[in-house]
């Protein structure tokens, strides 16, 4: 493939090139002002590096960010296993790790110049550091696990969005234990604060005003509902006209005037947007709807047989996917979370046969 067709419509790689070339972190769209529509931590730490070594939007460059990709889907490998072995048991975990393998998504990903692969890996071991508070008041363990997902969303800001229900989840755990885990909780969150915080000033110091790690939310939201006719990757011109924030201001008015004046649609456009979640792509769509259908009998049983784990699970099958819900969907935005669901229809395959003669035997 030749570099231009690689690189095009590359926000990361635009970020990066930029920030190596001592502009800071630029825009992907227009490299004369300041962004924050992309995490910082993968175009600085990841794509910046590389392009450092192997040049900007070079062919080596991809082949090395490929690579990188490769290796963070090898390592989600590992974690799928162990975390197979803590919640369920040996087999479930081997069968969990083999579907990752070999499942197409494996295959895919990895050509992304994205976070996507990092992302899953990252989340998954999030996951699996977290499931083990539930029996501990160590402070210093909460607080270590807090900055990890602080870390994380720098990476990826949507991983962040099970973790308040998981938090709820241990407390609930943790007091049918007899444990107080309310400060506990704290601490992590705070830490979670800490580790945002100097990028959140950063934002602050540069655009006068407060913004989260990312400032595109209400831009996707309109994307999503609206169309995208004016991205900044189009020919509008009206990102580079107005700027990031007076652009997304723009997006937020009109996206917040459809939806009061047209709630049916929405909603419709909703529920399209939630089935494709567990369906697309399209390539490889009958697989996907049977792994999305053995993903919610693996958490119906799990939630049956060990209630802890399976509202853990549960919590993030249910919470992840809602920003994407109501904006738009690829299918990279479902592959953080297909470590998990790649185990949870394991332990469905794994108990369908006691299921099964359990019915039998009862009949």
């Amino acid at each position: 493939m030749p570099p231009e067709k690689f690189w095009a419509a590359s926000e990361p790689g635009n970020i990066a090139a930029a920030f190596i070339e001592g502009k800071g972190f630029r825009s992907p769209y227009d490299v004369h002002q300041p962004t924050a529509w992309v995490a910082p931590a993968y175009p600085v730490l990841i794509v910046a590096p590389i392009f450092r070594i192997f040049g900007p939007f070079s062919l080596k460059s991809a082949y090395a960010l490929a690579f990188l990709n490769a290796m963070f889907a090898a390592l989600t490998v590992l974690v799928i296993f162990r975390l197979g072995e803590m919640c369920f048991d040996t087999t479930t975990a081997a069968l969990g790790a083999w579907l990752w393998a070999f499942f197409l998504s494996g295959a895919v990903m990895p050509l992304l110049v994205w976070d996507t692969c990092l992302s899953a890996l990252l989340f998954t071991v999030g996951f699996l550091i977290s499931l083990p508070l539930a029996n501990s008041e160590r402070l210093s363990r909460w607080a270590l696990v807090g900055l990890f997902w602080g870390a994380t969303c720098l990476v990826n800001p949507a991983l962040l969005a099970p973790v308040p229900f998981l938090l709820v989840v241990f407390w609930v755990e943790g007091k049918k234990r007899g444990l107080n885990l309310s400060k506990p909780a704290f601490v992590s969150v705070l830490m979670i604060a800490v580790a945002i915080t100097p990028w959140l000033w950063r934002n602050y110091r540069v655009f006068h005003t407060a913004v989260f790690v990312r400032s595109n939310f209400p831009a996707e939201l309109y994307y999503g509902n609206l169309g995208f006719e004016s991205h900044p990757f189009g020919q509008s011109g009206e990102y580079q006209r107005i700027g990031e924030l007076a652009y997304v201001a723009e997006k937020r008015a009109a996206v917040t005037d459809y939806l009061r004046n047209h709630p049916t649609e929405f909603l419709s456009r909703t529920l399209q947007r939630v089935i494709a979640f567990w369906t697309v792509p399209a390539v490889s769509r009958t697989s996907w709807i049977l792994l999305s259908l053995l993903t919610a009998a693996g958490v119906i049983r799990l939630v049956y047989v060990n209630r802890f784990y399976g509202f853990c699970f549960l919590a993030v099958l249910v919470f992840y996917p809602l920003t994407y819900y109501a904006t738009y969907i690829f299918p990279k935005y479902r592959h953080p979370i297909e470590p998990l669901m790649m185990l949870v229809a394991a332990y469905a395959i794994v108990q369908m046969p006691a299921v099964i003669f359990r019915g039998h035997s009862r009949a």
